[in-house]
């Protein structure tokens, strides 16, 4: 059924998407968030509307890059735009949904807030590195631990009760050969992520995409070994992702 985006959206949140010139050549326009107080890590009431505000006006709708995991409640916001039924598949190497203040949303609770959607009819997690039965969390979501072999990707298709699906990814579920987050890894290689993205952009209707976990860099570390590494590798990450998606967008699956 393929991918519904047209383009990609770059959130300007925390400068780390500058360097990454890779991204530039898919369609794309900027959203600056940068100026938006209290956003790092939880975001008050206030920056949650002039963010919803602001990312109402963009033009381009599919892929959204979001920067640090830091910031990734941002998805939040996103979902809020779903006007059919549909199931959450997140990659991520932590669940993000605790239990917290209904008034204030972070980067580990958003996930709860999610579930109040009414067209929300599931969340998949994919990729966290304990048994679900360690957790306790809503019937309406489901987890899948990585588990390193073909026949892996199949089980979360299975999960998915839906025919559309939006599409969360936090690069925290890779293993860090192929990503470097501000956040403990997990150890999915990239090309098991890209596999799952494939199996759902093929049999499922994508009704969008988003992507997170930069790693923080401040102007001062452009030359530091660490954070050019992890330019290097998220930036490699996060084109591959961006490329399965559009190879297999909507107009590109029709027959002839």
């Amino acid at each position: 059924m393929g991918f519904q985006g047209n383009g990609v959206t770059v959130l300007n949140v925390d400068g780390t998407y500058r360097p990454q010139k890779q991204l530039f050549r898919f369609p794309h326009e900027w959203i600056d968030l940068a100026d938006v107080p209290e956003t790092n890590l939880y975001c008050s009431e206030a920056a949650l509307v002039e963010m919803e505000k602001r990312l109402r006006r963009r033009r381009t709708r599919g892929a959204v890059l979001i920067g640090s995991g830091n910031y990734h409640y941002i998805t939040y916001l996103l979902l809020k735009e779903m006007n059919e039924p549909f199931t959450l598949v997140l990659f991520d190497h932590h669940t993000d949904a605790e239990q917290g203040d209904d008034r204030l949303i972070s980067c580990g609770s958003w996930v709860a807030h999610v579930l109040q959607h009414a067209l929300l009819r599931k969340v998949v997690i994919v990729g966290p590195s304990f048994s679900p039965r360690d957790l306790r969390l809503s019937p309406n979501i489901t987890v899948l631990p990585f588990d390193d072999h073909d026949e892996w990707p199949n089980a979360l298709l299975q999960a998915i009760p839906t025919e559309s699906v939006y599409i969360s990814i936090d690069k925290d579920a890779l293993r860090r050969e192929d990503a470097v987050t501000n956040w403990d890894q997990g150890r999915m290689p990239l090309f098991r992520l890209l596999a799952c993205l494939r199996l759902l952009l093929f049999y499922k209707k994508v009704l969008g995409v988003d992507i997170c976990g930069e790693y923080p860099q401040a102007a001062v570390d452009l030359f530091d070994p660490l954070c050019r590494e992890a330019r290097r590798k998220n930036e490699q990450a996060n084109s591959a992702i961006l490329e399965t998606c559009f190879r297999y967008a909507a107009s590109h699956l029709r027959p002839a």
